[in-house]
């Protein structure tokens, strides 16, 4: 029930932090329901800059508010002090929830504790995660990380806020958990974070429509426009040189943490968004259609949260991507048989090789399917330039997209999974992709579709060429 969920949470929320012993009741505070700006100045003694007014006043007035800011513009600041305005001005139950402890605990706890201080007036007990009330009364706060937001997955209270701090880093499935406590007519979402990467539900939500969006760049803040600190601790005209000297006031860092704007791409990004937005529109004009060799290519799963991803080329276009999720390999053998019956003499299978691809790959081949076997951990055709056969793949895949070669359906996942991906080079100065575990563990699912669609356009045997010896693959280019 929500009320289990609730007491899961706040036998988590440490040690008691300070209780007044004057405190008034929420009657004496009732008169800022609708004056946030209000009781930040008198209540909690604070003084909000312009951008901090604004947004403010659009959480009282706007069921979800967004925010990218630059470094040090006060964020968390104004987020603690919305959180004690929400529950004592308000009566809500406000969840806050980031992707560390550190965050949520040090943090944003850590200017709620200096606000709480600050009026001696404030009812409850603070403790190191949370504000409580009462036994019987529902207001108060908490605070978790995203990993924790589960818990609270589909359960609901009349006047919920929730405030997503360090956006950029929470999971999808806890943006979702979040997002379904706060349903109420009376409830709110306040999400802020830093534009470091152009992809995510952080980076979605500032673009949609229903939501309240806003940007706080250093140019606007007042250190920066009057150089001087006006607002102690706060970004300074000094932090804005540095960027500047140090990535160049045209890269991605700059634009993420001086403007406080998405960039086109992270500087150690595999795949531009721009690229792929671009390979779409490709697709649109192509009608979805390609010319040429069909090539599907399968990267298998079995139970658990993965997904088999199945993805059809023709020529240089991905004509669709097709997933499912907990099936054995015999129901994955059967439904490849099925796609590869559809498509006329000549196509080729690929299938990943590693793990249980093993075991769809031999069933294939009892079937005379005739898969080529892929495993990005192998020796790659250019040891020189590339550190496995994985990096090959995806280097590859890159270059098509770089110079607009082939086309990709509109895929958000399959975006969001490109876009995120990150390369560097090794100390050899050969190229290495990622591991696929740490990428999983930053978007919060396996990239199987990037994978499918990589080997979509890396090896197949064509009908026309000589029949390649044992052990030896062909790269057909698109």
């Amino acid at each position: 029930s929500y009320a289990s969920g609730i007491r899961a949470l706040r036998a988590e929320v440490g040690e008691l932090v300070a209780k007044h012993d004057r405190a008034g009741s929420f009657a004496d505070f009732a008169k800022y329901r609708d004056d946030p700006n209000g009781f930040i100045r008198d209540v909690l003694k604070g003084e909000p800059w312009a951008a901090q007014v604004e947004i403010a006043e659009n959480v009282r007035d706007h069921p979800r508010v967004v925010v990218r800011s630059c470094n040090g513009a006060g964020k968390d600041w104004l987020a603690a002090r919305l959180a004690l305005w929400a529950a004592v001005a308000r009566r809500a139950l406000v969840l806050i929830t980031g992707p560390v402890e550190r965050q949520v605990r040090e943090i944003v706890f850590g200017e709620i504790k200096r606000a709480f201080h600050r009026n001696p007036d404030l009812p409850g007990e603070l403790y190191e995660q949370a504000l409580k009330f009462g036994r019987s009364e529902t207001a108060g706060i908490i605070g978790f990380t995203s990993t924790s937001a589960s818990r609270l997955t589909g359960h609901h209270a009349p006047a919920v806020f929730v405030i997503i701090t360090e956006a950029q880093g929470v999971e999808p499935f806890a943006w979702e958990g979040m997002l379904a406590c706060a349903t109420g007519e009376d409830s709110r979402i306040l999400a802020v974070g830093n534009p470091l990467q152009p992809t995510g539900r952080f980076y979605q939500v500032s673009r949609l429509a229903t939501w309240k969006s806003f940007r706080i760049s250093a140019e606007d803040h007042p250190n920066v426009r009057e150089g001087r600190e006006v607002i102690p601790g706060a970004i300074t005209p000094a932090f804005v040189e540095t960027m500047a000297s140090e990535y160049g006031r045209g890269s991605g860092v700059f634009a993420a943490r001086v403007l406080g704007e998405f960039p086109d791409e992270a500087d150690d990004t595999l795949c531009r968004r721009s690229w792929l937005e671009a390979a779409a529109v490709r697709w649109r004009k192509a009608e979805g259609r390609g010319v040429g060799l069909y090539v599907l290519a399968v990267d298998p799963a079995r139970y658990g949260m993965d997904q088999t991803v199945l993805a059809v080329r023709r020529g240089a276009v991905v004509e669709r991507i097709v997933a499912w999720a907990k099936k054995d390999t015999m129901e994955t053998v059967g439904r490849v048989s099925e796609a590869l019956a559809e498509l006329p003499a000549g196509r080729r299978l690929v299938v990943d090789e590693v793990g249980i691809g093993a075991g769809v790959v031999d069933r294939l081949r009892e079937r005379g399917a005739g898969p080529l076997p892929f495993n990005g951990g192998r020796r790659p055709r250019d040891p020189n330039r590339f550190a496995n056969t994985r990096a090959e793949c995806f280097w590859a895949l890159r270059k098509l997209l770089e110079n607009g070669e082939i086309a990709l359906p509109h895929d958000e996942k399959l975006f969001d999974e490109l876009a995120l991906m990150r390369w560097r080079t090794n100390s050899a100065g050969k190229v290495m992709i990622e591991p696929k575990d740490r990428l999983k563990e930053r978007i919060g699912r396996s990239p199987d579709r990037a994978d499918a669609v990589a080997m979509a356009f890396w090896w197949v045997a064509d009908r026309q060429e000589r029949r390649p010896r044992s052990g030896t693959r062909t790269y057909v280019t698109v």
